[in-house]
């Protein structure tokens, strides 16, 4: 597909998405996540890097965004609606990892810091709670991701693939 016809197509994709999105008071559903996707799926190769969760990663794809081609502006998000799909999307992904796949990421991690040479035992134990915080900060994101995982669902192995895992 020539890259006129490709962009042309996402414009086309986008525009119906704003049209969708356009009530700030319709829910959160598998609408908005679909062009969550297809904008990350657009603008994460030009930023170089998979999409990640944290406090400021909606507002720093949003400079990003800003500062290409406005795709975000251009599907009707406003800084503080994209942040609301951005983050129940990333949420929801997180609630769909497996549970068994969610324990194995940090099983013995804090068997494993201990054992770092070099290291005070205080450091050891500071590194282990800082990494139980950490865990626990996961959890209650699965916890809030739940109630919007059967909407994530259809576009969970493109999201997986956008976040490297």
């Amino acid at each position: 597909m020539g890259t006129a016809l490709r962009y042309a197509l996402v414009a086309l994709v986008l525009g119906l998405g704003a049209l969708l999105h356009a009530s700030h008071a319709l829910a959160f559903g598998s609408g908005d996540v679909a062009i969550v996707a297809d904008i990350l799926e657009e603008l994460s190769p030009s930023r170089g890097e998979a999409i990640y969760y944290d406090g400021e990663a909606a507002d720093d794809w949003y400079e990003f965004d800003a500062e290409q081609d406005g795709l975000i502006a251009a599907a009707g998000f406003s800084r503080e609606t994209w942040r609301e799909a951005y983050d129940n999307t990333l949420k929801g992904l997180i609630a769909l990892i497996p549970p068994e796949e969610f324990e194995a990421i940090h099983d013995g991690l804090g068997e494993r810091l201990s054992s770092i040479q070099g290291l005070s035992e205080d450091e050891k134990r500071a590194m282990v709670d800082d990494m139980r915080k950490l865990v626990d900060g996961l959890r209650a994101l699965r916890s809030e991701g739940a109630a919007h995982a059967d909407a994530v669902q259809p576009f969970a192995a493109r999201l997986r693939n956008l976040a490297n895992f």
